[in-house]
């Protein structure tokens, strides 16, 4: 499965715009290094991607476009994954859910995203800037053409790793979470567990070998664990 924010696609991005769009992937990427004007840090965090619900809108080869985006895993009221849910949902969440709020719960729920373009060193790359709740009357097509994806540290599914591409793949090998885990043997295991580039950002340096393994997590935020059958009927989850 390739994902368009990785750097080493060769199609055309998608085009700029508002589209109808499921989630397909939710994946933990563990801890990660990032660097953010100047500034490194290191963060729990996780992966979500979207397949574009639009046969008009397709990439060269036919497939549809599939668009990530990362976040650090918490649900503080400033945390971006907080403000992109919020705004999935249509509306914020209550002390709660907060408290019991799965977010698993995404995979497979459709939204409404906004795609903008940016452009760095002479390519052009294709952003979600937004995630909504779908316009009341605005129906899904049902299947998807993409599977659901869903790789936790917590409860690795080493099917689903074998799926991911290899740059992922090595992002999430150098992770100290995934570097207490045992894989099977049977797994073809990234040839170095070198940290790769944060998307758009300047390379982060080399993560400390001697840093102890956090214990694994699932990839919901810090805060949270279910409670959505007390939710409305039209939130998405």
């Amino acid at each position: 499965m390739i994902l368009t924010d990785n750097g080493g696609t060769t199609y055309a991005p998608c085009p700029a715009g508002s589209y109808l769009a499921r989630c397909v992937q939710l994946i933990d990427l563990g801890t990660q290094t990032a660097t953010y004007e100047g500034e490194t840090k290191r963060a729990r965090k996780v992966l979500i991607a979207w397949e574009v619900l639009d046969d008009e809108c397709r990439r060269d080869d036919g497939q549809p476009f599939i668009l990530s985006k990362r976040f650090t895993q918490s649900l503080h009221e400033k945390a971006a994954l907080r403000k992109t849910l919020t705004s999935w949902r249509g509306r914020d969440f209550t002390p709660v859910e907060l408290k019991g709020f799965e977010l698993r719960a995404v995979l497979g729920k459709d939204a409404f995203i906004s795609v903008v373009h940016t452009e760095k060193d002479g390519k052009t790359f294709a952003n979600i800037a937004a995630v909504m709740k779908p316009p009341k009357g605005m129906t899904a097509p049902l299947p998807g053409n993409e599977p659901l994806l869903h790789w936790s540290m917590a409860e690795p599914d080493w099917t689903v790793f074998a799926q991911l591409g290899s740059r992922l793949a090595d992002q999430i090998a150098a992770s100290p979470e995934y570097q207490a885990l045992t894989p099977p043997k049977s797994v073809t295991l990234p040839a170095s567990p070198a940290p790769a580039a944060p998307v758009h950002t300047p390379a982060p340096p080399p993560a400390r070998q001697t840093a102890p393994a956090p214990k694994p997590q699932a990839p919901a935020a810090a805060d949270t664990g279910s409670g959505f059958d007390d939710m409305d009927s039209d939130i998405p989850f």
